[in-house]
C-alpha cells in the first residue's frame, strides 16, 4: 500500500510542478473556456478575489458547440463572477471588457470542456497493473483482489486527485464516476473545481466500504441526500453489473434511484462474456 501511495506522491509532485495547480485553484490557462466557468474553490482571500474579477480569454478559435455549429475565428470568452457571460469577436469583448484581466488561448481553440462519460477515477493508482486482459480475467483475477487488498479512503482521495489533474490537464472538466468512497470522491472533485455524476457501487458482496449489501445501500443514501443540491456534484446509484448484482438488487437500487430523484448509472453488456453468463443465468441479454 506504502508504494502506491508513494507512487501517487511522485506523480501529483510531478504534475504540481509543471503549474497544475488545479485542485487548490482551478487554472485559467487551458484553451478550454469551461474549466474557468467555475470560481477558483480555494478559499484565499487571493482566491476569492479572483472569482470575482472580469476574465476575458483572447487570441483563439472559438469553438461554440452551439446549435448551429458556431465558429468564431479571433474570437473571445468573457467570464465575470465565474460564469460566462459574453461569447463573441475579440474586438467587440475587448472593447466591453476592456479592464478584465486577459488569458491568452496562443492561437488553440477555445471550447466548451470535454466530458468523460465513464470513469473509476481513483483506479489511476492501479495503471499498468494488468495490461491486455479479457474484462473478466482482468476484473475478477486482478482488480476486483486489488481492491480488496489496497483501496481505502486515503487511496480513494489520492486516486481522484491526480486523476481530477489528469483531465484537467487535457480539457476534460467533466466525469461521470462509479467507485468506492464515492463520498470522498465528490469532495474531491468539488475540491478541484470539476462538475460530476459521481455514483456509490452496489454490489452482491464486501467491498472497500461497505461489508454488506444493506450498509452500501445506507450509506447511498446517506450521500445522495447529502449531494443533491450541489451546483456542480451530482449523486447517483450505481449498481456494478447484472453478473455482480442480482436481479432483486437491481431492482432495490433503481427504486432507490426513483425514490431519491438522482440518476442511475451500470455497466452493461461490457463484452460477449458478460452478455453470455448473463443469458445463461436468466435466459435474457443484459439489456432485454
Amino acid at each position: 500500500m506504502g508504494g502506491l501511495r508513494d507512487l501517487a506522491g511522485l506523480l501529483l509532485v510531478g504534475l504540481m510542478l509543471t503549474g497544475l495547480m488545479a485542485c487548490q485553484a482551478p487554472t485559467t490557462d487551458s484553451p478550454t473556456t469551461e474549466s474557468v466557468a467555475e470560481a477558483p474553490v480555494d478559499g484565499t482571500a487571493a482566491g476569492q478575489q479572483a472569482a470575482q474579477e472580469p476574465l476575458l480569454i483572447t487570441d483563439g478559435t472559438v469553438v461554440t458547440m452551439d446549435a448551429v455549429d458556431t465558429i468564431i475565428e479571433d474570437g473571445a470568452v468573457a467570464v465575470v463572477n465565474g460564469k460566462i457571460v459574453a461569447v463573441g469577436p475579440a474586438s467587440e469583448l475587448a472593447a466591453k471588457y476592456a479592464s478584465a484581466r486577459r488569458v491568452s488561448a496562443d492561437g488553440g481553440i477555445i471550447m466548451p470542456g470535454l466530458i468523460n462519460t465513464h470513469t473509476h477515477v481513483p483506479m489511476v493508482l492501479f495503471r499498468g497493473l494488468a495490461d491486455d486482459l479479457k474484462l473478466m480475467d482482468w476484473l475478477e483475477n486482478h482488480i476486483f483482489p486489488a481492491e480488496a487488498k489496497h483501496v481505502d479512503e486515503e487511496f480513494v482521495r489520492w486516486g481522484t486527485r491526480l486523476a481530477c489533474l489528469e483531465m484537467l490537464r487535457g480539457g476534460t472538466t467533466t466525469f461521470v464516476d462509479m467507485y468506492f468512497f464515492e463520498d470522498a470522491i465528490a469532495e474531491e472533485a468539488d475540491r478541484c473545481g470539476m462538475r460530476a455524476i459521481v455514483g456509490e457501487s452496489l454490489i452482491d458482496f464486501p467491498t472497500p466500504d461497505n461489508k454488506t449489501w444493506d450498509a452500501a445501500v445506507a450509506y447511498t443514501r446517506d450521500f445522495v441526500t447529502r449531494w443533491q443540491d450541489h451546483p456542480r456534484i451530482t449523486p447517483a446509484v450505481a449498481p456494478h453489473a447484472p453478473y455482480t448484482v442480482s436481479a432483486d438488487h437491481l431492482k432495490e437500487a433503481h427504486a432507490l434511484a426513483t425514490e431519491l430523484d438522482t440518476p442511475m448509472v451500470i455497466h452493461l453488456a461490457e463484452d460477449r462474456a458478460e452478455i453470455e453468463r448473463v443469458t445463461k443465468a436468466t435466459g435474457y441479454s443484459p439489456v432485454n
